[in-house]
């Protein structure tokens, strides 16, 4: 089999295993439903991915993707308080707007974690915080730099905590989410506006 020939059977397995994400969720995931419905059998799947968590980290990737072109499309001015509420309302939408790519992300991290070789993928975490820290940056000028910085890092963190409560279906259900989501991120700005006056 040549090489592009493979490349192709791997990009449509990433392909229909999205389908199977965004349509079904998580649970129905496995190399056997994947196996049905690609028509692909269990061991090609596996000769193209030596785990499922390297498909996940594929399927993963393209979320992190479309998250980045969801917050480059905000409309960002001179003001970084209201870029960093136009990126908040675009992650939360996007978030909301793809439950089950976002949840299959959120789980993967909370139950695998990052491995040493998925370099790609931790660079466009980096570039989402960058994102964050740029405005932050911009908005609290006398934090010291690695304050900001890591600022910035537990910004994504905490989006991040909060991606689950806003996929949450049944519990929490009588809360208005987005705005709950909203209070917390201007409180945490309100409390970095206080560290930088100190």
């Amino acid at each position: 089999m040549s090489a592009k020939a493979k490349e192709d059977i791997r990009n449509d397995l990433i392909a229909k295993a999205r389908e199977i994400l965004v349509d079904k969720g998580l649970d129905f995931l496995t190399a056997r439903k994947l196996s049905d419905y690609s028509g692909y059998s269990v061991g090609t799947i596996y000769n193209q991915f030596k785990s499922l968590d390297l498909l996940f980290i594929q399927e993963n990737i393209i979320t992190l993707d479309e998250l980045w072109q969801a917050l480059k499309s905000a409309e960002l001015g001179s003001d970084a308080y209201k870029n960093l509420n136009s990126l908040l309302n675009k992650f939360v939408d996007y978030v909301l707007e793809h439950k089950n790519v976002w949840f299959a992300l959120y789980h993967f991290h909370f139950i695998k974690g990052l491995g040493k070789n998925d370099l790609v993928y931790l660079k466009k975490i980096i570039k989402i915080v960058k994102l964050l820290e740029n405005n932050l940056r911009k908005l609290f000028v006398r934090v010291p730099a690695k304050e900001r910085l890591v600022s910035g890092e537990v910004l994504f963190a905490t989006l991040f905590a909060l991606s689950s409560f806003l996929t949450t279906e049944k519990e929490f259900a009588h809360l208005e989410k987005k705005y709950v989501v909203r209070v917390l991120f201007n409180t945490y700005l309100a409390g970095m506006s206080c560290l930088a006056k100190k």
